[in-house]
């Protein structure tokens, strides 16, 4: 969307990465390769050909290997990053297929690497999870590198700019990522992408504010333009006039004396003024977030995604490898805790020789049912966790339980397998606490009868939206209808953490609800035990929290729940988080993510 005032022009796209940055633009014009010719080849070119693909993948191997080393240290940890990139690479859905597909259809080799990226992308739009399903855009920069190599041509790389700019580009890859110097990349706007890609998660740890999914960002911006990025609001702003100028370099040296401010929040305990604690765990799905995690002041883990050691292999994960990263993990957060989810993906992203075709995969054999489905992996991945609990402390919690049913059959799979290591002499934690993610509306209304059953409850709330609204969040048709301040959604959380303080047990939430500042005293006012969120949103959550009292979020929460519309509900929330917290929100603008 673009508005105009005078010679301004005001640019909306997603918040990825908050900060301010101010400067002259630097167009990247890295457009995607196109395949001019497309043609067949004589069977005696066939062996050619397929050298030439060959040649391409191992120089692009070569190149982001040189970029791994080059890597600076402060971001050594994202070196996964570029490990993603050269595993994709040899991927056999794209590697194999694409040889074959050269050798039986007799095309060059530009055009079978095509077609082969075109068949993995039909299966990963199937996916439901969000997170699972933009990494498409992974194998996507991983392939454009290979087809810059075929046609000879150098890839533009990020780490040409000598001087402090702002990058525009159609998309930035996880490689530019990890190339980026402070120094020089004050921020950037890209045409696509969304606050889950590598990329902008890179900028958020490096703290370079962005702004991504501005459409026309390399139409309307050429080099040299003044802009700014207000990374927080989402916004850029072409050709600023003096008096907006003069506002945002305000606002930019407001914010860095906020954002010093806040991390002396990160090592203070999330304690309310009337002295109730809350327990602040960060999500993580690599090993090398530990680290961050505990910069950020996490008090141990509340979420470790555990699907990426399943994704771009050949075979599944074997128990040794898993156990040893769990046991890694566990062993750099000790002594705080660790949540380890099971699987929680559907079978259509499963392995790539089990591929199954499902009309509706969000409604599908995923989560919990396919790992009931395929016991044996199921056993592995639980003897793995088992293992790594003898090495600090662990928790289990599983996903997608719908019913009472569904948990009694996991935790007698479970005391199996614990019986099992105890026969074998294989130490564990007999002590170790397992939880159910609340996900699904069934398991709310059975939340009094499976809290008798789980020592903890894990709310997930992108999903428990999704489900009880009938929203497909990344659905550009109905993404706008998808509010975690609906009151159905208030009203089920509340029950839920009755249901579970009824029984005695703690009731956590890790949804991305659980990091938005904004909702900070809804979630005070709903007795929440813990939260756990991206590490870099700790610092404020917890700043907030010692402003603040459970009375007074209590009583705010009651007004809110006397309210039946989401427009009314969100009118008061900014009303009052930007009265009671006037240093986080100091305008009732913008207060509320989009």
């Amino acid at each position: 969307m673009t508005l105009g005032y005078k010679k301004q022009k005001i640019l909306k796209g997603i918040a990825a990465s908050p900060g301010i940055a101010i400067g002259r633009a630097y167009h990247m014009e890295r457009k995607k390769m196109k395949i001019v010719h497309q043609y067949l080849i004589d069977i005696s070119q066939i062996p050619t050909e397929m050298e030439r693909f060959k040649e391409a993948v191992a120089n692009s191997e070569e190149q982001l290997l040189k970029i791994k080393k080059q890597m600076p240290d402060e971001i050594k940890s994202h070196s996964y990053i570029i490990d993603g990139q050269l595993l994709i690479l040899k991927d056999k859905m794209i590697f194999n297929r694409t040889l074959k597909t050269i050798e039986e259809e007799q095309i060059n080799a530009e055009w079978a690497l095509k077609k082969s990226v075109n068949n993995v992308k039909q299966v990963f739009e199937k996916i439901d999870d969000e997170y699972i399903r933009s990494r498409i855009s992974d194998i996507e920069y991983a392939t454009e590198r290979v087809l810059w190599n075929l046609a000879g041509k150098r890839f533009q790389s990020i780490a040409d700019i000598n001087e402090p700019v702002i990058v525009v580009a159609h998309d930035l890859t996880p490689a530019d990522a990890t190339q980026m110097e402070v120094s020089k990349v004050m921020g950037f706007i890209t045409e696509i992408g969304g606050r889950t890609s590598h990329t902008a998660i890179m900028a958020r740890s490096l703290e370079i504010p962005a702004v991504v999914g501005v459409e026309s960002a390399t139409q309307d911006l050429t080099n040299g333009n003044m802009v700014i990025i207000d990374g927080e609001a989402g916004l850029v702003i072409l050709d600023p006039d003096d008096e907006t100028l003069t506002d945002y370099y305000t606002k930019q040296g407001e914010y860095r004396v906020y954002r010093d401010q806040a991390l002396k929040y990160s090592y203070l305990p999330a304690e309310t003024v009337d002295h109730t604690r809350i327990k602040i765990y960060a999500n993580i799905e690599f090993i090398d977030e530990a680290a961050s995690v505990l910069n950020h002041g996490a008090e141990g883990i509340g979420l470790y995604r555990t699907e990426f050691l399943y994704l771009n292999r050949k075979e599944r994960p074997s128990e040794e490898l898993l156990f040893t990263n769990y046991r890694d993990v566990v062993k750099i957060m000790h002594p705080h805790p660790v949540t380890i989810r099971t699987l929680d993906m559907g079978c259509d992203k499963f392995t790539t020789s089990e591929m199954v075709q499902e009309i509706n995969p969000a409604l599908g054999l995923r989560s919990i049912r396919l790992c009931l489905r395929h016991e044996d992996v199921f056993k592995t991945q639980l003897r793995a966790i088992l293992r790594a609990s003898a090495y600090g402390n662990v928790r289990i919690m599983f996903p997608m339980i719908s019913g009472l049913s569904e948990l009694m059959e996991v935790k007698n799979i479970l005391r199996k397998i614990q019986e099992e290591l105890e026969s074998e002499d294989i130490p564990f934690d007999k002590g170790l606490k397992i939880g159910a993610m609340i996900e699904v509306p069934s398991a709310v209304v059975l939340a009094d009868v499976l809290a008798k059953e789980v020592d903890f409850f894990s709310i997930g709330t992108n999903d428990l939206i999704q489900y009880t609204l009938a929203i497909d969040r990344v659905n550009e048709h109905v993404a706008h209808m998808y509010e975690p301040l609906h009151p159905a959604i208030l009203r089920m959380v509340k029950r839920v953490v009755e249901a579970g303080h009824g029984a005695g047990i703690e009731v956590a939430m890790c949804g991305e609800m659980a990091g938005e500042p904004a909702y900070v005293p809804i979630l005070l006012g709903l007795g929440l035990d813990e939260l756990s969120m991206n590490a870099f949103c700790i610092p404020k959550v917890k700043r907030m929290m010692r402003s603040t009292s459970v009375k007074e979020s209590k009583e705010f929460l009651d007004k809110l729940l006397s309210l039946t519309e989401v427009s009314q509900i969100k009118e008061f929330v900014r009303y009052e988080v930007s009265r009671r917290f006037p240093e986080d929100f100091p305008s009732k603008d913008n207060v509320l993510p989009d």
